[in-house]
């Protein structure tokens, strides 16, 4: 990516952080960077085009901090959910607005049901991944771990959006809900992998 549209990511995702994607508008952004509004559609067509690149450099940053979270794995296996559970929490409530965005229904309409179909394959992988580590070194014992990873994915994600409703629904932002969305995670976290847990290096 040159570097005049990493410019462009970096001037929408403040702008998209503190108005949405929906009240944000291209010559909005164009006047941000103080270019022509020409000149942007130069480099983007269209505003779903420059969503879906700041979806992906988002994205993109968490899943090396992810990674290395992982990578990091002590044979601990709950401390290394807890610290990826806490790290997406950092993510949400730094781009609250986004991440309700995410859950609309006029966003699933922007051609970019494929970019979040892969950010929710990766999180899958990225779970597997760690649970393959946990596996090996012989602190869990489970038994489908494909099964086990995506039901992960799907149990942190589903409580993340049960809580967010509200807010959803009414398009009032309250990034005060992540520390409450990241409780109920942890407790699911716990619930889940209780009793697999087979030995723990302290």
């Amino acid at each position: 990516m040159d570097n005049r549209k990493e410019e462009i990511i970096e001037v929408a995702i403040k702008r998209f952080s503190h108005y949405g994607f929906n009240k944000t508008t291209m010559n909005e952004i164009a006047e941000d960077l103080r270019i022509t509004k020409a000149n942007l559609y130069y480099y983007y067509p269209d505003k779903n085009a420059l969503i879906k690149d700041v979806l992906f450099a988002i994205a993109q940053e968490a899943n090396q901090y992810e990674v290395a979270v992982i990578d990091g794995y002590d044979n601990n296996l709950m401390n290394t959910l807890f610290a990826l559970l806490e790290l997406r929490a950092n993510y949400i409530r730094k781009y609250y607005v986004l991440h309700l965005s995410e859950n609309l229904e006029w966003i699933k309409g922007l051609e970019l049901t494929d970019v979040l179909i892969e950010f929710h394959k990766r999180d899958i992988a990225n779970v597997k991944q760690l649970l393959t580590k946990a596996i090996k070194s012989g602190e869990v014992k489970i038994a489908d771990i494909d099964c086990a990873s995506l039901c992960f994915v799907e149990v942190v994600r589903g409580l993340g959006i049960m809580h967010n409703i509200a807010d959803i629904v009414t398009g009032l932002p309250n990034v005060n809900k992540v520390d409450k969305i990241l409780a109920s995670q942890k407790r699911a976290t716990e619930f889940i992998f209780e009793g697999k847990i087979v030995s723990r290096t302290e």
